[in-house]
């Protein structure tokens, strides 16, 4: 019982430094600004005077969702080389699946458990919704910016300029979104939003197919990313 009581708290240790790493010893303040994002959006929803509807709630749960797993992304290995922690990582065996992995695999969980909150405050607030359905979809596009943050982090290996680009691709794809509306190319499909002049069934394939790519175009990425960080002598210089 003692051994197993020791294990809970060392890997509750554990956790606790790896977040304050990810998040550069910002944790509480990340948490802070995706609320008070989230309170603004939804304040201005609730007064806007119309109508509220479920595709409206993944809308207003996408930016908090996003800006939650933008820093730890993108800045993940850049909080590594401030902390000095980055030539630790590096000798380890296998570090890039035993630290970097886990690492990300705890910002994903994180921002997961993150979401019910502010998904729980919507519903209760606004409008009725199913909330575990609403998270699972806005997980999609979590898992596909995240992965392309800790690539291109890989490639450029500096947290500013990663940003840069991000923000940039970001923007791009905003302002293809409504080209690409009724695509399943679309990274910021919402699912529950289905145009009036598609079939029911149409549309369930598109988002089923939009799902499929990218979940395996996230998968690629966190590989390409996992193959970068084996040119150690580039993140060492």
């Amino acid at each position: 019982m003692s051994s197993f009581k020791s294990t809970i708290q060392n890997t509750i240790s554990l956790a606790r430094y790896n977040i304050k790493i990810i998040f550069g010893g910002k944790f509480v303040y990340f948490i802070l600004a995706a609320f008070f994002f989230f309170l603004v959006f939804g304040i201005i929803f609730a007064l806007d005077g119309g109508d509220i509807f479920i595709e409206d709630v993944f809308n207003l749960l996408a930016f908090p969702a996003i800006l939650l797993v933008f820093y730890p992304s993108v800045f993940g290995i850049q909080s590594d080389a401030d902390q000095r922690t980055l030539e630790i990582i590096f000798g380890i065996p296998d570090y890039r699946y035993k630290v970097w992995l886990v690492r990300y695999v705890m910002i994903l969980l994180l921002v997961f458990l993150l979401l019910f909150p502010f998904a729980g405050l919507t519903f209760y607030a606004l409008v009725s919704f199913p909330i575990l359905k609403m998270i699972l979809h806005l997980m999609v596009m979590v898992f596909f910016v995240s992965a392309m943050g800790f690539c291109i982090s890989t490639i450029v290996r500096n947290g500013n300029a990663s940003a840069v680009i991000i923000v940039i691709m970001g923007l791009a794809l905003l302002i293809l979104a409504d080209e690409l509306n009724e695509s399943k190319w679309n990274v910021f499909l919402n699912p529950f939003y289905m145009p009036n002049d598609l079939n029911e069934i149409v549309w369930k394939e598109i988002v089923r197919q939009n799902r499929i790519i990218m979940g395996i175009g996230s998968l690629v990425m966190i590989l390409l990313g996992l193959l970068n960080l084996q040119r150690r002598e580039k993140f060492l210089r």
